[in-house]
């Protein structure tokens, strides 16, 4: 926690220093007048030139494989058509991505191109770091018209300023193998309720007790469960950005870990033990791709197509997302799963604006990139998509229901670094089962506290 809140204050206090440049050769000098040595200076003169003219940019991304590889086709596609701009590609994982990217910006070693989740974009703007480049001062290299106006404005726009571009529409999703459920006899229900969930995981057991309703990740843990659960609670958010105040007395966060420990104490959901080393990339485990093994799972709309990819065998739907009676807000609410930015020190913003509008506006990058960022936020890829055949099936449907709850979008303190990781540590004691709901809530209580008095 000391080592957050020290990135925090770093991020807090240092400005980035100047990006990448472009470097070139400098020529030998030549000493004599024949026409070979005037040849020879010609010849570097003109490597130096051409050297001086090619622009390096790096883009940084997380994602699965699929999106990897259609990122990196149209990487190559715009090479071709700018052979002067290379793109250095830096595809990582979602794991540790923030901590990464927060050393970086705070160091001055940020990529030209960032990929950045929605949730972290509010700690780093109201950090006075002024690390992005603001989308409206480039309207002339990226259409802008292409998206959405009141979309875009709620995704990526602080105060005017349009730091992020979104990659598509999305939100959490519970997806489900239907030979499984079909067997079983389980029904997932529009009117389903987080009671539901507990009773189809007790008849999941006792169909086979080595089998469970659903596996979930640490991060979908915190926020398709614990966020989802409690705003539905309190009709608040986690935190509240107007007060600095907590969005739940300290009963309702017990009520809401009670949840959670219900949820594994009767199999409901599979051991954290048993899936903590993929991550968030539960697709990996094979015991998804076997489809043996769970019944479903909580992902995003972006990663459901990822996810069922991942399992060829099987044949997934996308099911409503759980809802209590009475509840005082939706939980749930469609936004955006990524935004591209580009780096305010980068020294070739230019060109990044324009391998952007490519990335968003043509169409040859939109029918290669289809919805591995979840359906396209603008209507050149959401054209391309339909045209294609590419927005239907598990993506579609997924956002297709994310779309019909209308929780209030929790951006803020409630989704800075520190916040998420103390979120994600109170839900694992209750996982792990180190310490009882009552005492997380306690401990956490005290932390939130501290860390919201940290923010005033």
């Amino acid at each position: 926690m000391k080592k957050l809140k020290k990135v925090t204050a770093i991020l807090l206090a240092i400005t980035m220093v100047a990006g990448l440049t472009a470097c070139g050769k400098t020529s030998n000098e030549t000493t004599g007048k024949d026409s070979s040595a005037d040849t020879t200076a010609s010849n570097e003169t003109s490597a130096s030139s051409t050297a001086q003219d090619q622009i390096n940019l790096r883009f940084m991304w997380w994602g699965g494989d699929e999106r990897a590889q259609a990122t990196l086709e149209v990487i190559k596609k715009f090479q071709e058509a700018n052979p002067n701009i290379v793109i250095e590609a830096e595809s990582l994982s979602s794991d540790g991505y923030q901590e990464k990217l927060t050393t970086q910006l705070t160091s001055g070693t940020a990529a030209d191109i960032i990929q950045i989740d929605p949730a972290w974009m509010p700690g780093y703007v109201k950090s006075g770091g002024e690390y992005f480049v603001d989308y409206n001062q480039y309207s002339n290299i990226v259409d802008l018209t292409t998206f959405d106006a009141n979309f875009l404005k709620n995704n990526g726009n602080f105060d005017g300023s349009q730091y992020g571009l979104p990659t598509g529409l999305a939100g959490s999703a519970l997806i489900y193998n239907t030979e499984l459920a079909e067997k079983i006899g389980l029904e997932f229900t529009q009117d389903l309720s987080w009671d539901d969930l507990i009773e189809m995981g007790k008849k999941v057991q006792a169909y086979d007790p080595n089998m469970y309703l659903l596996t979930v990740g640490e991060t979908l843990l915190v926020k398709a469960i614990l966020k989802p659960y409690l705003q539905q609670l309190t009709g608040n958010k986690f935190f509240i950005d107007e007060t600095g105040e907590m969005g739940f007395t300290q009963e309702e966060l017990v009520q809401a870990l009670d949840y959670i420990k219900a949820l594994y104490d009767n199999n409901v959901i599979a051991p954290i033990s048993s899936i903590i080393s993929y991550g968030d990339e539960l697709q990996n485990d094979p015991k998804w791709i076997s489809g043996d093994t769970y019944v479903g799972m909580f992902c995003f709309s972006s990663t459901a197509k990822v996810a069922t990819a991942a399992a060829p065998e099987q044949t997934f739907k996308a099911a409503y997302l759980p809802k209590m009676e009475g509840a005082k807000d939706d939980g749930f609410y469609c936004n955006c799963p990524q935004y591209m930015a580009v780096n305010s020190k980068s020294a070739n913003v230019e060109a990044a604006m324009k391998f952007l509008e490519y990335f968003y506006n043509d169409q040859e990058a939109a029918e290669i990139l289809g919805t591995v960022r979840s359906i396209p936020a603008t209507s050149v890829g959401q054209k391309i998509c339909l045209a294609t055949g590419q927005i239907e099936g598990i993506t579609k449907d997924t956002v297709d229901i994310a779309q019909q709850f209308k929780g209030t979008l929790d951006l803020g303190l409630s989704t800075e670094e520190e916040a998420i990781t103390m979120q994600k540590e109170m839900a694992d004691q209750v996982a792990y089962g180190v310490a009882t709901p009552e005492d997380a809530a306690a401990n956490s209580i005290t932390l939130f506290q501290n860390y919201l008095d940290s923010k005033k």
